[in-house]
């Protein structure tokens, strides 16, 4: 694709695809800025525009963290057999991570910080000692609490099946 034809809007979707493959278009590689999407978005970007550089940053931060607690969170749960109340409890386990992560305890904040030193090296997953703790830390973050939550809403939605057969069986 030449120059000229990037003023004209693709016609097909190949033709976007290899918009966005071609060489000579990329990013700048160092924009940390807003980048706006539409006129339906400036609201939203002007929200964005007026958060606070170190806010941004603590956000970014701990979006970081959760692209990394997820996957691990999701396959330790799995190992519950909670069958169709997983997702339930998953919900309610993120959100219970998400608030630990919100204000680690200092010990918290250097590991995390490993976790993500340990990601930006792009090891295979076998070879990231931190990765490989995420189970155990997370078991020891979640409180008594925590746990007791998790049960139930794990409870509660089952109850809430049961309860849907019941009424289907009488319809």
């Amino acid at each position: 694709m030449d120059p000229t034809t990037t003023t004209q809007p693709p016609q097909t979707a190949v033709d976007l695809i290899d918009y966005f493959n071609e060489q000579t278009w990329s990013p700048v590689d160092d924009w940390d800025g807003p980048t706006e999407a539409g006129a339906d978005l400036k609201p939203y970007v002007e929200q964005l525009a007026s958060v606070p550089a170190e806010k941004y940053r603590q956000q970014r931060w701990q979006m970081r963290v959760l692209s990394l607690l997820w996957p691990e969170l999701k396959r330790w749960l799995q190992s519950w057999d909670l069958g169709q109340s997983f997702d339930a409890v998953y919900q309610e386990a993120k959100q219970r991570v998400h608030q630990q992560i919100k204000q680690p305890t200092p010990v918290q904040k250097e590991w995390l910080d490993a976790l993500l030193t340990e990601a930006d090296q792009k090891l295979p997953p076998e070879e990231r000692k931190q990765l490989s703790v995420v189970i155990s830390k997370l078991s020891s973050w979640l409180s008594a609490e925590d746990y007791k939550a998790l049960s139930e809403v794990a409870a509660r939605d089952i109850a809430e099946r049961v309860m849907q057969q019941r009424h289907h069986q009488h319809l």
